[in-house]
């Protein structure tokens, strides 16, 4: 799956205004150097709030590492996502596989998923019951027992 996304960065500038590159960091961001290619190693934003948070820290330092140039927060090339590049929350969930497994036991456990097979005559009896929403859709079969399940609660609480 191909996605173009749009990211904000900072633009690398000469003290003579000249556009050099796209900031990157690297050796723990201790090294500044641009590049005008694979925009995924850029020091990138999805937003121009996140990328103005951190401006004035990477502009210090890269005025100091350019002897006088200066940044600008700017819409990089659109970047193509291939699939290939993960996620913070992707990689989260594989180095935390069974705290995962975990959270998905205890919701299984609290709201556990019931299987069964009606008798015919109940399931005639539920498409006769089962309601069309406003757009001509049938219910669900989980929408339409729940609502049953609910108006039986109701009639037993009232002594039915």
């Amino acid at each position: 799956m191909n996605l173009i996304c749009m990211y904000y960065g900072y633009r690398c500038y000469s003290r003579e205004d000249k556009p050099l590159g796209w900031l990157y960091t690297f050796d723990s961001n201790l090294e500044y150097a641009f590049i005008n290619k694979s925009f995924h190693l850029c020091k990138r934003w999805k937003t121009e709030k996140g990328a103005k948070k951190h401006f004035n820290y990477y502009n210090n330092n890269w005025q100091f590492k350019s002897k006088g140039g200066y940044l600008k927060i700017e819409i990089m090339p659109e970047i193509t996502d291939n699939g290939k590049e993960k996620s913070s929350q992707q990689r989260w969930n594989e180095a935390n596989r069974d705290a995962l497994y975990q959270a998905q036991e205890n919701y299984n456990q609290k709201r556990p998923i019931m299987s069964f097979r009606p008798k015919a005559e109940l399931l005639k009896w539920l498409d006769e019951e089962r309601k069309t929403d406003d757009n001509g859709e049938p219910e669900t079969d989980a929408s339409l027992l729940n609502r049953k399940l609910e108006k039986l609660n109701k009639l037993e609480q009232q002594g039915f």
